[in-house]
C-alpha cells in the first residue's frame, strides 16, 4: 500500500475511533455517578500523564520504530477504554494514565514516519499539502461521528460509544500490522534499545533546548493552543447563556470551518509556510476574540468564533509543518524532538487549564480569556521586537 494512503486511512480510523467517545465522555462519566471533582482530576491526571511520558515515548519509538509504537498505541487505548467501562474510582484513574501513554506513543509518529520512509526510499513528498488534506479528512469524520455518537448512539445505551470506539481501534491495530512499513532494521523491545532510548533523549536534547533560536521556535508554536485554551474548553457555556438552542450549530460549525481552514491552507500552503504568516495570524485571532467578547449579539459572536476557528486551524497546521522543517534537526531523532515540543505544551497547558479554572470561577469566561489574550499579545510582541532588532542587527 502506499505509504501516503496508509497515513491517510490510519489516520482517518483513528479520529473515527475517538469520535465515539470524545463528545460523550464528560456526560458519560457524570452518568457513572462519578462528581465533577472526579472527573476533573481524571482530566488532570491524563494531562500530567501525557507530558511525563511524551519524551519517553517518543525516545522509545525511535528505537523500537513507528510501527511497533503505533501498535503499542492501540493496545494501550483499548486497555484503557475497557476500564472506562467500570465504576471503579481507581480503575478510572488508571485509564487516564493508559489513553495518556496511547496518545504519548502515537502523538507526531506516524508524520515523522511518513517523512522518514519517504526520504529513505527517495520520493519526493509535499508534507505541506498532505498534513491539510489529513487535518481536513480528520474534521470531517469528527464531524460525522461525533454527531452520530452524541445524538444516537450515546441515548440508545450509553457504553455503546466505547464499545464501538474500542472495536474501530482493534481494526485499526490490524491494519497497521498488516499494511505499515517497517522502516527500522532493529524491530525488537529489549534492554539495549531501551538504553539507545536514553542516549537519543540527551542527544535531541542537545539539539533543541541548547540551541536559543530552537526554544525560540518551541515558545512560538505554543502560542496558538494558550490562545485557544479559553474558547476550546468553555464556548459552550458562552454561547448557553446567549442562546441555548445554538449550540449544536456552533458544533457544526467548528467542523465545517476547521475542513475550510484544511482546504485554504493546502490551496495556499507555498504562501503560507513562512513564520511571519504565523505571527499575522495570532494577531488576527487576538483581535476576532477581542471582538467576540466584547459584541453581545449572539450571531455576531457565531460569525466571529468560526472565524477564529478558521484560523487555529491554518495556525495549527503550520505547526505541525514548521516542527519538521526548522526544528527537527535530523531524521534519527525527529520522533524524540517532536516530543520534546508536545512535552513542553503538555507542561503548559496542564499548568494554565488550572489557572483557566482557577480565574474563571473568580472573574468570569471572558474577563479570564481577556488576560489570557493580554498574556499572549506581550509574548508575540516581545518575539517581534526581538526578531526586527535581530534584522536591524545584520
Amino acid at each position: 500500500m502506499n505509504n501516503t494512503k496508509f497515513y491517510y486511512l490510519y489516520s482517518i480510523l483513528s479520529i473515527t475511533a475517538l469520535s465515539f467517545f470524545n463528545p460523550i465522555l464528560y456526560i458519560y462519566l457524570l452518568s457513572k455517578d462519578f462528581s465533577f471533582t472526579e472527573v476533573g482530576l481524571y482530566l488532570s491526571i491524563f494531562w500530567l500523564a501525557s507530558f511525563m511520558t511524551e519524551l519517553p515515548c517518543g525516545a522509545i519509538t525511535d528505537n523500537i520504530g513507528a510501527k511497533n509504537s503505533i501498535l503499542l498505541s492501540v493496545v494501550f487505548r483499548v486497555v484503557g477504554l475497557i476500564l472506562l467501562l467500570s465504576n471503579s474510582l481507581i480503575l478510572l484513574y488508571i485509564s487516564a494514565i493508559l489513553s495518556a501513554i496511547a496518545e504519548s506513543f502515537q502523538s507526531g509518529t506516524l508524520t515523522s514516519w511518513l517523512i522518514n520512509v519517504n526520504n529513505k526510499n527517495n520520493e519526493e513528498i509535499d508534507i505541506d499539502k498532505v498534513l491539510s488534506r489529513n487535518s481536513l479528512y480528520s474534521l470531517f469524520f469528527s464531524a460525522v461521528i461525533g454527531f452520530v455518537s452524541a445524538k444516537y448512539v450515546y441515548v440508545y445505551f450509553k457504553s455503546l460509544s466505547i464499545i464501538l470506539s474500542m472495536s474501530v481501534f482493534i481494526i485499526s491495530f490490524l491494519f497497521t500490522y498488516l499494511f505499515m512499513q517497517k522502516l527500522e532494521q532493529t524491530q525488537k523491545i529489549s534492554i539495549e534499545n531501551l538504553k539507545g532510548s536514553i542516549v537519543t533523549v540527551k542527544n535531541s536534547l542537545k539539539e533543541t533546548l541548547y540551541v536559543k533560536s530552537s526554544v525560540f521556535l518551541m515558545i512560538l508554536f505554543v502560542i496558538p493552543s494558550i490562545l485557544d485554551l479559553g474558547p476550546s474548553n468553555q464556548w459552550q457555556a458562552v454561547f448557553e447563556k446567549l442562546d441555548a438552542d445554538i449550540i449544536g450549530y456552533v458544533w457544526i460549525g467548528i467542523s465545517v470551518s476547521g475542513m475550510f481552514g484544511s482546504v485554504i491552507y493546502e490551496k495556499l500552503s507555498n504562501k503560507l509556510s513562512k513564520l511571519r504568516i504565523l505571527y499575522f495570524f495570532v494577531i488576527v485571532n487576538l483581535g476576532m476574540l477581542l471582538m467576540f467578547i466584547f459584541i453581545q449579539n449572539v450571531y455576531a459572536k457565531f460569525i466571529l468564533f468560526m472565524l477564529f476557528i478558521v484560523f487555529f486551524t491554518l495556525m495549527s497546521i503550520q505547526v505541525n509543518v514548521f516542527m519538521h522543517k526548522y526544528l527537527v534537526k535530523s531524521d534519527e531523532n525527529r520522533t524524540t524532538t517532536v516530543s520534546i515540543f508536545y512535552t513542553l505544551e503538555s507542561i503548559i497547558v496542564a499548568i494554565l487549564l488550572s489557572v483557566n479554572g482557577v480565574l474563571t470561577d473568580k472573574i468570569g469566561i471572558e474577563n479570564t480569556w481577556l488576560i489570557f489574550i493580554g498574556m499572549v499579545g506581550v509574548i508575540i510582541l516581545s518575539f517581534m521586537l526581538v526578531k526586527l532588532k535581530k534584522r536591524r542587527i545584520k
